[in-house]
């Protein structure tokens, strides 16, 4: 069994009254894509409650979506009920999900379920849509970013602007702490831009193979040495984080690249 690796980060908030009393403990998690760790996921959920969250994030992709094959929703919902009994759980679309959204006739059904269970769970699922609450007498304004499908094609040169952003999900709160969740990092000048204070994202599943003083190697869209594989990034003052992952799917090889949980500090 894969040891879990945790990546912590320690994030400043801007200075003002909006800084909260106490810092706020972030667990990010990505791209499970139906992997288990211990019967029921136990492994993964024990080390997340030890990191006494308050709030967990979910960036996408907890299942596997693939044409021909039926999708299996258990081990990703039931991880995240099992995390909604002691926290807050926020949850946005990765490009599996997004498929069987908008292929209604190849996956009937599927993803009305995951929404009916996700409601059922607690679970908030953000669809172009953003949800303001305070922790530690902090206000956040979350927001959650469908990326469309052709950002997502392979060998796709197509570059999403923060204008188009404005256009899916309107603008960000200048009263708030503004967290975007958006399941590709590609694109984080332009969530900068936008006005993410911090943006949350995974996706390119750590580059697969990651190499020393490199970094990792490929992207799921077949693209040599991206950019933005794992870790913190800044531009302009706003700063993203970008979890490896969990699990893997079409190519099933991580080396260097243990699966990994996001812990973040924001003071």
């Amino acid at each position: 069994m894969s040891r879990i690796r945790m990546r912590h980060y320690r994030i400043a908030m801007p200075e003002g009254d909006n800084k909260p009393e106490k810092p706020i403990r972030v667990v990010m998690i990505g791209d499970l894509h139906n992997r288990v760790f211990g019967e029921g996921n136990n492994q993964l959920v024990e080390i997340i409650q030890k990191q006494y969250p308050d709030v967990v994030f979910s960036v996408g992709d907890l299942t596997v979506c693939r044409a021909g094959q039926e999708v299996n929703l258990d081990a990703g919902l039931a991880l995240l009920k099992r995390l909604a009994c002691d926290c807050p759980v926020y949850c946005v679309n990765g490009n599996h999900e997004y498929r069987m959204k908008i292929y209604t006739e190849t996956y009937r059904g599927v993803y009305q379920k995951l929404v009916r269970e996700l409601q059922r769970g607690g679970i908030t699922l953000l669809e172009n849509a953003h949800v303001q609450v305070e922790i530690n007498g902090a206000r956040l304004m979350v927001h959650g970013l469908e990326i469309p499908e052709k950002y997502y094609k392979r060998f796709s040169k197509a570059f999403m602007t923060a204008e188009e952003i404005r256009t899916l999900i309107g603008e960000p709160e200048e009263d708030c702490y503004n967290i975007l969740l958006a399941h590709n990092p590609v694109f984080f000048e332009s969530y900068a831009l936008w006005g993410a204070d911090l943006t949350l994202s995974g996706h390119l599943h750590g580059g697969l193979v990651r190499l020393p003083f490199i970094g990792g190697l490929v992207s799921p869209q077949v693209k040599l040495f991206p950019r933005y594989t794992q870790g913190l990034y800044e531009k302009y003052r706003h700063k993203m984080v970008v979890t490896a992952g969990l699990g893997s799917h079409s190519f099933a090889l991580r080396i260097n690249n243990p699966p990994e949980v996001a812990v973040l500090e924001l003071i």
